[in-house]
């Protein structure tokens, strides 16, 4: 019922902004962000903010361990809730941690092969111009790149694009200060600012849209929109409708290049823990359980097939829930029976973001191990073959996982309510399954954050390129398979981890590969 309301909603947003003719789950999973998500100095500042609704009463009893409601807890218990789920994405295993510390020394903006020129594109935008310091044989293409983070000017693949002797813009939406959970929706603007400085720079003919990670359904919804207007993500499917208000008129990218992508909205509901809705853990339902198949010791997980399915249905389900709990907040404050008149807190426990969550495929590696498909796979000894792709990554999980089950920063998704239907609301079907080589049972179309979603109004030349030491190469082929582009590539580095460094010594420089394929992909004659 709820959904069906918001339905009629979405159709009558869609004919507003139409008329007025104006007008985003994953976010990257590196560790500096895992991090900083449980900083001393960030608990502290959530501590705060729940002494100052210490007063708040609750009314009534909690439901599905969700607490967006005034009966449900109080706002105390909500800002003390806020990280329970944030520590289980820093548990990593050795060698990625180990790869990515080293790694974060190597990631900079300045090069001798590039200068950099800082730019206020707008009130809400800022830019940092990448231009190589000498002529290079790619003055034709220009790359813009952006990511639902704070600061993308020392991100990887800027650097790593103009070292490669192209023109890069990186920008920074500045308007989410204080919303850490924006709309995706408010970034694309400021990706269209990026586009628009690099058509007027002299020589520049095309600009590619680079996305990685947690950027790329923003990415992707960023094209969608681009090319076919607001009314692709308000159609009466949506769960909720995207603010169409400033995104009417987006520069349009002549290409896509989407590096180790995400699924938007269904990579959080992915995380959904089954068995952490209720007053105690329901063991029927507990993948962290031993007697379900989980190895504490080998950090690794062997799941029966009746197991699987008993999972994933409870999964599908405490998801869809809190989709209905948050839209009967939603109805609530709309009509002004709500605790603020804007938005509110939503916090649900046992629901995990980035890296790690109730996620079968990280414990137990014959989920989502492959693709169905042959694709390029970019080999350590720089050969190329067409092959079904294999994830090579290592199993996650251990007594790490365990201890932080139940802890203050571990297992709780803390938003808004609004912001957890723009960003992280999706439905599923009874089918719900992730697979050795697919994901079913999802309604794509039901969030506008969804990237496979997205993919099919996309028709511009688009590579996926994924990196086979993650868990994101069915993703990433699921991705693919519902692209619209007749232009369009699927190929993997062999060996590299999700933040392009090689997860083993032998698979060599995998980040070399990573930017020469993008090279050689751009640069594939008749394609720009």
């Amino acid at each position: 019922m709820q959904r069906e309301q918001f339905q009629m909603r979405a159709n009558e947003t869609t004919k507003a902004s139409s008329s007025a003719n104006s007008y985003r789950h994953g976010r990257r999973s590196n560790l500096p962000e895992l991090l900083s998500a449980v900083n001393p100095k960030s608990l502290t500042n959530i501590v705060k903010r729940a002494d100052i609704y210490k007063a708040h009463k609750p009314v009534g009893p909690s439901s599905r361990g969700i607490a967006p409601f005034p009966q449900a807890r109080s706002m105390t218990m909500r800002y003390l809730s806020v990280a329970t789920f944030t520590a289980s994405m820093i548990v990593l295993p050795a060698s990625l941690s180990a790869q990515q510390s080293t790694m974060k020394a190597e990631i900079s903006a300045t090069s001798d092969k590039f200068r950099s020129q800082y730019i206020r594109l707008a009130e809400d935008t800022e830019g940092l111009l990448l231009e190589p310091t000498e002529p290079t044989a790619n003055p034709r293409i220009a790359f813009v790149f952006s990511h639902p983070n704070r600061d993308n000017f020392k991100e990887q693949p800027g650097p790593a694009v103009a070292n490669l002797g192209y023109r890069v813009m990186l920008v920074n939406y500045r308007g989410d200060r204080d919303n850490p959970d924006a709309p995706p929706e408010a970034f694309l603007p400021s990706i269209s600012r990026g586009i628009a400085y690099l058509r007027k720079l002299p020589g520049v003919e095309k600009v590619v849209l680079l996305a990685h990670s947690g950027g790329t359904h923003m990415g992707t919804l960023y094209q969608n929109v681009a090319e076919h207007g607001p009314s692709v993500c308000q159609d009466a499917r949506k769960i909720v409708p995207c603010d169409g208000k400033k995104i009417g008129e987006l520069e349009k990218p002549d290409g896509l290049i989407l590096l180790d992508p995400t699924l938007g909205a269904a990579h959080q509901m992915s995380a959904v823990d089954p068995a952490a809705g209720g007053e105690g853990r329901d063991k029927s339902v507990d993948m962290f359980a031993t007697e379900n198949g989980y190895d504490v010791e080998g950090k690794k997980a062997t799941y029966t097939a009746e197991f699987t399915q008993r999972f994933y249905k409870a999964q599908a389900t405490r998801n869809n829930e809190i989709v209905d709990a948050a839209l009967e907040r939603l109805k609530l404050i709309e009509e002004g029976k709500g605790e603020f008149s804007d938005d509110e807190p939503f916090v649900v426990k046992g629901v995990g973001v980035r890296a790690l969550g109730a996620r079968l495929y990280q414990p137990d590696l014959r989920f989502a191990a492959h693709t169905k498909q042959l694709h390029t796979l970019i080999r350590s000894d720089g050969s190329r073959t067409e092959e079904i792709i294999k994830s090579v990554r290592p199993s996650a999980g251990g007594k790490q996982v365990l201890a932080i089950l139940d802890q203050f920063g571990a297992m709780n998704y803390s938003t808004t309510v609004r912001g957890f239907l723009a960003n992280s609301a999706i439905l599923a079907n009874a089918e719900f399954a992730f697979t050795a080589d697919d994901i079913v049972g999802v309604d794509w179309a039901s969030s506008y954050t969804s990237t496979p979603s997205n993919a099919e109004g996309v028709t511009v030349p688009t590579l996926v390129l994924t990196m086979s030491c993650h868990y994101l190469v069915v993703p990433g082929e699921v991705i693919f398979d519902h692209l619209a582009a007749t232009d369009k590539s699927y190929a993997s580095v062999e060996g590299a981890t999700h933040l392009f460094q090689p997860c083993r010594p032998e698979y060599g420089d995998t980040k070399k590969r990573v930017f020469d394929f993008v090279d050689q992909w751009v640069a594939e004659p008749g394609r720009f």
